[in-house]
C-alpha cells in the first residue's frame, strides 16, 4: 500500500515488535500512543498532518478543512481547539478523515460523521492495535478465526453488517464513531433532522462551496468521468482539471458522451480500456476491500498506470447523499418488471427495499444456503431480514421517520469504499460528497426531495450547460418517460436495454475462462451469477493473504453462522 496509518496504544518498543519504523514517514509517539503514517500527502495543507505540544497530540488522518483558513497545519488548530473545547471541535471539522487525539492521559481515535474512511482494530495482541489496512492488522493476530457470521453475510449480501469483519478477532471502529485504548463509541453528528427550505438553491450554493474549498490542491488534475450526472458538477466547477478518464470501450455509450463533456469544458479524454488484466483480481487488487467490500467496485483499476496527474477528483457518493439511490419509492409493475416513480409509498419496508434493489443479494445464489441442512437457515431471505431489522435498531435511533431508515443503513455501509480506497492509494483524492455542508444539506432534506428532480436543478442553477448532453440511460427530457422506457426496453425482447456504465463483468468473467481457473472442481459454483463468484473469489484471496494459508472453498460457500443470536455488539454513546 501507498498510504497507511498503523498504530497501538502503547509505547515505540510496543510498535516495534509489530512492525519496523522504517517502513512509514514518520511515526508519532505520544504518552499511551504511536502512530506509523505512510502518506506521500503529508503535510500538504488540509490533509494528513501532525502537531504536538507540551499538553498533547494531534494525528489528523486523510482531509480535513479547519475554519482558520490561514492555517496550514489543521492539526494543530484541532488541538488547540479540543484543549479549549473538547468534542465540541469535532463539529467543526470538514471532509473525510480520522483524527487521533492525545490529552490528559488518553488517547481517542474519531471517524467522520459518515465513516468515510475505515479504521480497523484488534484486542488479540498485548496491547490494541489499529489501522487503515485491516490485512496488515490481521497478519499481526496471532491465531485468527474466521467470522462464520460475517462470511454469510459478505458473499450472499454483499456488505458485513455491525462493525464486524472476516476475522472474529477484527472490528472496525463504530459509525460515526471513535475507539480508545479500552473502549468503543458512537457519536451523534449524523442524525435526520428534516427542515423545509429551497432545497435545490440551497445545495447549489453548498455545492459550490464544497467544490471551491477543494480548487487548492496541487495539480496536474484529474477526475473520473462518467456519462451520468455526479462527477460532471466537478468538472465544472474545478477549473484547472485537465484530463478525463473514463472505463469502457471506445463504441460505448458511457465513453463518447463522457468525451464530449470533457472537451466542452477543456480538458483531455482519456479511456481506461478494458483490457486482458482487468479480471487479474490478485491480493495488489482485493486489498483494497479490507475484506468487506467488493473488489468489482474497483472498476477504474489501470488508471494509476495512465494517468499522469497528482489529484484526481471523482462524484462517488452523490447519489447517496445528494440523490435517492437508498430512499425508496414507489414502483408501478411487479418486481423487477416494474417501473420507480417519483413519489414515497405509504407504508416503507426498507428490509425489502435493501433487499430487492440495493444490496448484492443473488436469488439464485440462495439455492445453495437451502441445499445444505447443516448451515441451519432454510429460509435465507427471512434469515437475511431479520440480520437488517437487528442492524435497523441503530439506524432507527438516527432517523424521524421510516423512509429514512434505509438510507441511513446505505451511508453507514458505502458497499462501493474499494472504489474509493484504491484512488486514494495511488493519488491526492477529494472526497466532495463528504463535505460536511453537504452532509448537513442530506440531514436537514426530506426524503421526498433528496431526488434526481432537486438535484438536477441545483445543477441547472450552478451551469446551465452541464446538462446539454444526456446520460445513455436517460434520454428524454420529460423525466418520468426515462424509467417507462427502461422498463419497456427491459420487458419487450425486440427492444435493446440502455447502455451500462459499469463495464460488462460477465462477458469479461466468460472470456478470461475463470469458472475454469477458480472453480474446475465446483460446477455448482459455476451455474451462479458474476457477481456472487467474485464475492467468492475475494473472500478466498482476501483471507489467504492475511492467514498465510489457503481456505477451503466449500468453507467460504457454506458457512455456519450461529443463526438467531444478536450480532450488534452494545455501544456506549458520547456525544460531542
Amino acid at each position: 500500500m501507498n498510504k497507511e496509518l498503523f498504530g497501538v496504544f502503547g509505547s515505540v518498543d510496543a510498535f516495534r515488535r509489530l512492525r519496523s519504523t522504517d517502513e512509514f514517514d514518520t511515526v508519532v509517539e505520544a504518552d499511551t500512543v504511536t502512530v506509523g503514517i505512510r502518506d506521500p500527502a503529508l503535510s500538504i495543507p488540509n490533509r494528513t498532518s501532525v502537531y504536538q505540544d507540551e499538553d498533547g497530540s494531534c494525528l489528523l488522518w486523510g482531509e480535513a478543512y479547519v475554519p482558520a483558513v490561514d492555517t496550514d497545519n489543521s492539526a494543530r488548530w484541532i488541538l488547540q481547539q479540543y484543549e479549549r473545547n473538547g468534542t465540541e471541535t469535532l463539529r467543526h471539522l470538514n471532509g473525510s478523515y480520522l483524527v487521533l487525539l492525545e490529552h490528559d492521559g488518553e488517547a481517542t481515535i474519531y471517524t467522520d460523521p459518515i465513516r468515510s474512511r475505515e479504521c480497523f482494530y484488534s484486542d488479540a495482541l498485548d496491547t490494541r492495535v489499529f489501522g487503515t489496512d485491516a490485512a496488515a492488522i490481521g497478519t499481526a493476530i496471532p491465531e485468527p478465526t474466521l467470522s462464520e457470521q460475517s462470511m454469510v453475510e459478505f458473499v450472499y449480501l454483499s456488505v458485513i453488517l455491525d462493525d464486524r469483519t472476516l476475522l472474529s478477532e477484527l472490528d472496525r471502529i463504530p459509525f460515526d464513531g471513535y475507539v480508545t485504548a479500552t473502549d468503543t463509541g458512537s457519536l451523534s453528528r449524523f442524525v435526520y433532522r428534516p427542515r423545509t427550505f429551497d432545497f435545490a438553491e440551497e445545495l447549489a450554493r453548498r455545492l459550490r462551496r464544497a467544490l471551491e474549498r477543494r480548487t487548492r490542491l496541487p495539480g496536474p488534475k484529474g477526475l473520473l468521468l462518467g456519462a451520468g450526472y455526479d462527477a460532471r458538477v466537478v468538472l465544472s466547477q474545478i477549473p484547472d482539471i485537465t484530463q478525463c478518464f473514463t472505463v469502457g470501450s471506445a463504441s460505448t455509450p458511457e465513453v463518447r458522451i463522457a468525451r464530449l463533456l470533457s472537451g466542452s469544458y477543456g480538458a483531455d479524454h482519456h479511456r481506461i480500456p478494458l483490457d486482458g488484466t482487468y479480471m487479474n483480481l490478485d491480493f495488489e487488487t482485493v486489498q483494497y476491500t479490507n475484506g468487506i467490500n467488493e473488489s468489482v467496485h474497483v472498476h477504474q483499476r489501470g488508471v494509476e498506470r495512465m494517468a499522469n496527474v497528482r489529484t484526481m477528483y471523482h462524484g462517488w457518493a452523490f447519489d447517496t447523499l445528494l440523490k435517492d439511490f437508498f430512499v425508496q419509492k414507489s414502483r408501478l409493475g411487479i418486481g423487477r418488471k416494474s417501473v420507480r416513480l417519483s413519489s414515497l409509498p405509504e407504508n416503507p419496508d426498507p428490509a425489502r427495499f435493501l433487499l430487492e434493489w440495493r444490496l448484492g443479494i443473488m436469488p439464485d445464489s440462495l439455492t445453495l444456503l437451502e441445499s445444505r441442512s447443516e448451515i441451519g437457515i432454510d429460509d435465507p431471505r427471512g434469515y437475511f431480514r431479520s440480520l437488517l431489522e437487528s442492524e435497523f435498531e441503530e439506524c432507527r435511533r438516527r432517523c424521524r421517520n421510516e423512509h429514512d431508515v434505509a438510507n441511513a443503513f446505505g451511508v453507514k455501509h458505502l458497499p462501493s469504499k474499494s472504489f474509493r480506497r484504491h484512488i486514494d492509494d495511488h493519488f491526492i483524492e477529494s472526497f466532495v460528497a463528504a463535505d460536511a455542508e453537504l452532509i448537513d444539506w442530506h440531514l436537514r432534506t426530506p426524503p421526498a426531495h433528496r431526488s434526481i428532480d432537486t438535484y438536477l436543478d441545483a445543477l441547472n442553477r450552478l451551469d446551465a450547460d452541464l446538462l446539454q448532453y444526456r446520460p445513455p440511460d436517460r434520454p428524454r427530457s420529460i423525466r418520468i418517460c426515462n424509467p417507462i422506457e427502461g422498463f419497456l426496453r427491459r420487458t419487450l425482447p425486440f427492444l435493446t436495454q440502455f447502455g451500462n456504465a459499469w463495464p460488462d463483468i460477465d462477458a469479461l468473467y466468460d472470456r478470461t475462462r475463470l469458472d475454469e481457473e477458480w472453480f474446475e472442481d465446483h460446477p455448482e459454483l459455476q451455474e451462479q451469477s458474476t457477481r456472487f463468484k467474485l464475492r467468492v473469489h475475494d473472500t478466498q484471496i482476501w483471507l489467504e493473504a492475511v492467514l498465510g494459508r489457503s481456505v477451503p472453498l466449500s468453507r467460504i460457500v457454506y458457512p455456519s453462522p450461529r443463526t438467531g443470536s444478536n450480532t450488534t455488539s452494545d455501544r456506549s454513546s458520547h456525544v460531542p
